[in-house]
């Protein structure tokens, strides 16, 4: 999958969310549930379909639909998607192009679910530098002698005249990154795990990085801007939510519940250099 798809976990929780505020003891817990997201630049390979969950069942285990025949349509061209199971579907020849709409479209129980999403346009984004140094801070060494030199925040930045949602995503590219600080290094469950860090959606043109607070580990780091849709960042939200609300999360399927929407990104890379 793409480097990307690791997201769709993280709103794999609309399976579990999918109640009405009133009347809960009569949910239909046969609604299809839709995670597509489509990536510009990239090819289709991870929408998903599953059912809804009425917290009135005593069965709260994820039900997946496969084998359906979903199609994608875009201007004059029609894509049939492939199922691979655990209700996933993918399409390699569609692929995923700025500024273009796109209509996804099945049948189930009788119903047509369909949905529509549009592809930003690409927003370039800068980085203030596209490198930083920082002290190696060890178990037997301890602080650097003479305190630390102070560091200038990393600013990203980029236009958003139309008052769009955006997100960055910061992670480290290294096999097996160097911790900065040796303690940090001795608290990790999962030695050599890569950093990463997501901020949430927002109204924005600009992420300040700490690289006192935030940067952990030396090496190529990678930083993605990503131009999202208002669904997107309400479904971002609705993920929190707890288990005792009974909200119905934000969907634009017709027929169904879920989110079919465009996303575009522009990526950019500093180094963080021991000294």
């Amino acid at each position: 999958m793409k480097n990307c798809t690791y997201i769709l976990a993280l709103f794999s929780v609309i399976g579990l969310l999918s109640c009405e505020e009133t009347s809960i003891d009569t949910i239909d817990a046969e609604t299809p549930v839709v995670s597509g997201y489509l990536y510009a630049g990239q090819s289709l390979d991870s929408l998903r379909v599953t059912l809804s969950n009425s917290y009135a069942r005593e069965d709260t285990q994820l039900v997946t639909l496969d084998e359906l025949q979903i199609s994608i349509k875009e201007g004059d061209n029609t894509y049939s998607l492939t199922s691979y199971g655990a209700g996933y579907y993918q399409q390699p020849a569609l692929r995923v192009e700025l500024e273009k709409s796109y209509n996804l479209e099945f049948e189930w129980g009788g119903a047509t679910i369909s949905a529509s999403a549009f592809v930003p346009g690409k927003r370039e984004a800068s980085l203030s530098t596209s490198s930083i140094e920082m002290e190696k801070i060890t178990n037997n060494g301890g602080f650097p002698g003479g305190g630390f030199t102070q560091i200038d925040p990393i600013e990203v930045s980029w236009d958003n005249p139309e008052g769009e949602y955006y997100y960055v995503l910061i992670e480290n590219l290294e096999t097996n990154p160097e911790y900065v600080n040796d303690f940090l290094a001795d608290l990790e469950e999962d030695l050599g795990r890569r950093f990463r860090r997501i901020t949430e959606p927002s109204i924005t043109d600009f992420h300040s990085i700490n690289p006192r607070r935030e940067i952990t580990q030396y090496g190529t780091h990678r930083v993605i801007v990503f131009r999202v849709s208002p669904e997107y960042a309400a479904l971002y939200q609705t993920s929190g939510t707890s288990s005792q609300s009974l909200t119905e999360p934000p969907s634009n399927i017709d027929n169904g519940l879920g989110i079919f929407t465009g996303v575009s990104s522009d990526t950019l890379y500093f180094e963080v250099k021991k000294i």
